[in-house]
């Protein structure tokens, strides 16, 4: 009997291991400490739904670590840094069908820009059997109204007179134009 409960106890551990599947949105990359990459990602299921990550004893559509010595590791983000990631990366809620949910750029309050929202749709499709996930800004004036799944940003840091980081000068948004694949960077600059 003992054999039986930890044997259905391993499938069903194995089967929410695969069940899940992590998802790059995109990284967030700065002049200051530039070695150091902030990965920015979610999670989805097997039919391509997002599911919350259960990480830190909370629960977020959204995930962070880093990306450290140029790619070979990997490292958790400390809860002071994640709680300010968390307001440059704000989670804006979820649809009923869990396809889709709202992230907010809050680096683009402090820059010139002709954006008409300043947050993305992170979506997911199933496409030819492979779950898909963008995230999609829709660009202003400047970027012909361009839809923008954003693979980057770069933020040039702006430093207070003790030389601690307390903004970007400018932010550099990098991907691929959602219609034609093509490449794309704007950018921001301080107002």
């Amino acid at each position: 009997m003992l054999h039986r409960v930890l044997f259905l106890g391993l499938i069903s551990f194995s089967i929410s291991s695969w069940g899940q599947v992590e998802k790059k949105l995109f990284t967030m990359e700065k002049n200051h400490n530039p070695e150091n990459i902030m990965m920015i990602h979610t999670q989805t299921d097997m039919d391509c739904k997002f599911i919350e990550s259960k990480k830190n004893n909370e629960k977020n559509f959204l995930e962070f670590y880093w990306i450290m010595d140029s790619g070979r590791s990997q490292k958790e983000v400390h809860p002071l840094i994640r709680d300010e990631i968390k307001k440059r990366v704000r989670f804006d809620g979820i649809n009923e069908r869990k396809d889709a949910f709202k992230v907010t750029l809050g680096d683009l309050k402090e820059l010139r820009h002709d954006l008409t929202d300043t947050s993305m749709e992170v979506m997911s499709e199933l496409s030819d059997g492979k779950c898909i996930v963008k995230s999609v800004l829709t660009l202003g004036a400047s970027g012909n109204y361009k839809k923008l799944d954003i693979e980057r940003t770069y933020c040039e840091v702006s430093k207070n007179l003790l030389g601690i980081p307390n903004g970007c000068l400018s932010l550099i948004l990098e991907g691929k134009d959602v219609s034609n694949g093509e490449t794309i960077k704007m950018t921001f600059r301080k107002k």
